[in-house]
């Protein structure tokens, strides 16, 4: 099976493989911790001198709000979630932007703008913008005060979740229902 290897996360002595189809939680001690990991895994940090980081595949970060553009309706912002490597026509990207969409729960509301849904919808659009994608690994931002992803997420009704691996980052153990706690 395909998945990614992780390796010199902070707080992690040995690396760790996600498969694709798998759902993992990775609970760090504090919010900064937190998007440090998800930072480095995503490539967007350059790790400490000394420290090695090493991803495998292709990774998509989904912030705790979704990370929307605000000028994009959601369906935009999914269609933008498409690889620029991926030679298709508007019209294509935008249909098969309107199924993932739908397989996450969002066809009500494709044609709104990020401030006009709720935050559980924002993940959500964001979880179909980085699935349009096709990473190896999704990372799961995850923030007290919003819905739990174990809660937004429909595995039962939307195969395309089974198409990578996802990684919940979160400070809290309980918010991570659904997924398979990391242990060290």
């Amino acid at each position: 099976m395909d998945g990614v290897r992780l390796e010199g996360l902070p707080g992690m002595s040995r690396p760790l493989r996600i498969d694709v189809g798998e759902q993992r939680a990775l609970v760090v001690a504090d919010a900064a911790t937190a998007r440090r990991c998800a930072d480095l895994i995503a490539g967007i940090d350059e790790p400490a001198d000394g420290q090695v980081v090493k991803v495998e595949g292709a990774v998509r970060l989904v912030p705790a709000e979704g990370g929307l553009l605000p000028h994009l309706t959601v369906l935009g912002n999914v269609i933008h979630g498409q690889t620029s490597s991926r030679q298709v026509t508007h019209k294509a990207a935008a249909e098969e932007s309107r199924e993932t969409a739908a397989r996450c729960g969002l066809e009500d509301v494709l044609k709104r703008y990020p401030h006009e849904i709720t935050p559980g919808r924002r993940r959500l659009a964001g979880v179909a913008r980085a699935l349009r994608a096709h990473p190896a690994v999704i990372v799961l931002e995850d923030a007290a005060g919003l819905p739990t992803w174990g809660s937004l997420l429909r595995f039962d009704h939307n195969p395309e979740l089974w198409s990578a691996a996802l990684l919940l980052i979160t400070t809290d153990a309980a918010r991570a229902t659904g997924f398979r706690l990391v242990t060290d």
